[in-house]
């Protein structure tokens, strides 16, 4: 989960930066709080198939528009 500004690239950065780690996403969704001229705030949040090592939660934070990164493990869904 990162919390981080609605500007351009963002995404991509993410995206770049967990592939060069080799980490797969499985999917990414991304929510703003509004639109609007200046940067608002985002959240993304991204699946992936196994948990990200605490150097690539640090590697994100060194995004400029990264405010925060950190793992979310949800227990599995027992139906």
């Amino acid at each position: 989960m990162c919390r981080n500004l609605d500007v351009p690239g963002v995404i991509g950065k993410i995206g770049s930066l967990l592939g060069d780690h080799g980490v797969n996403i499985a999917n990414f969704a991304l929510g703003r709080e509004r639109s609007g001229s200046k940067p608002v705030k985002a959240l993304a949040v991204v699946q992936v198939d196994a948990p990200v090592a605490t150097a690539v939660l640090d590697d994100l934070m060194k995004i400029e528009a990264i405010l925060e990164a950190r793992p979310v493990s949800l227990p599995e869904a027992k139906f």
